[in-house]
């Protein structure tokens, strides 16, 4: 266990950096999910929506490659807006020599310019396109609701709580109760004891069988809902705020926490296999 607190930085998702399987816990379907991870490379979300740094040719190659060739599609869509003071401003020019030593002119484009010609392509890809804009807007507003729960409200007691266990086992390692050198591993098992055992009031299952049935490294909070999510936080708060203060026993806090939180999270809208738990 690091002694070090935890800041959030990996739950501090952006629409440049979500995560497909994010995607989906947060309602987008997995055909929406699909086309803002494969779109997003070109067309990222930018601070300055003016400043050309996106390339034209692979935005052309993304929507389709309209007009058949690149250059007959500049003809047609970048080279009218090199006349207007504020598109020129948005697009950037370099020509260099191809392979047969024929100068090439290459176009960077800026955000707003980039989407606009998205837009008004006329394939299946540039629909595609203008979805994944009305999506990634909709992400940007998820996103602001989700993760302040996760971030700002787990962080703060995951942190309180570590610090507690180190410093129980601490004191018991000077009591000559356990191992010197086992304090760090003593602690981690009782904070990991407590999630587990949050995890099992609400959801009537160990945190483990929510990692394994869910595969890969994702536990029970990468997956909940934002709703969910928040009747998790309350009830992890609570257990931690109890065995901070001394209660210890597994039976106790258990009994103390189910007759408000508990099976309030139900496995199954998350895709587990409701059985009768051990």
């Amino acid at each position: 266990m690091s002694k070090s607190k935890r800041t959030g930085k990996s739950l501090a998702f952006t629409p440049n950096n979500c995560p497909k399987a994010e995607l989906v816990t947060l309602g987008f379907t997995e055909e929406q999910a699909q086309r803002m991870m494969n779109t997003r490379r070109v067309l990222p979300i930018v601070e300055n929506r003016k400043a050309p740094c996106m390339d034209a040719r692979k935005l052309w190659e993304r929507i389709g490659k309209p007009h058949g060739r690149f250059n007959m599609w500049v003809d047609h869509n970048i080279k009218p807006l090199l006349g207007n003071d504020n598109g020129f401003a948005e697009i950037s020019a370099k020509v260099t020599k191809g392979g047969t030593g024929r100068p090439r002119t290459d176009y960077t484009l800026s955000r707003d310019i980039a989407a606009h010609l998205a837009m008004m392509a006329n394939t299946p890809e540039g629909r595609d396109v203008r979805d994944y804009f009305l999506d990634m807007e909709d992400l940007a507003l998820r996103l602001a609701k989700h993760l302040p729960v996760r971030v700002a409200t787990l962080v703060s007691t995951d942190n309180e709580l570590t610090h507690h266990c180190i410093k129980k086992a601490a004191e018991a390692a000077k009591q000559g109760n356990i191992r010197r050198d086992l304090t760090f591993v003593v602690a981690n098992d009782w904070e990991k004891s407590i999630k587990s055992l949050v995890c099992e009031v609400l959801t009537g299952y160990p945190a483990g069988h929510w990692r394994e049935a869910l595969g890969g490294n994702r536990g029970i909070r990468d997956v909940l809902t934002t709703d969910d999510l928040v009747l998790y936080s309350r009830c992890y708060d609570v257990a931690a705020s109890l065995f901070c203060a001394g209660y210890t026993d597994r039976k106790v806090l258990k009994d103390s926490l189910f007759p408000t939180f508990g099976h309030r999270i139900n496995p199954a809208d998350y895709g587990l296999l409701v059985r009768n738990a051990a």
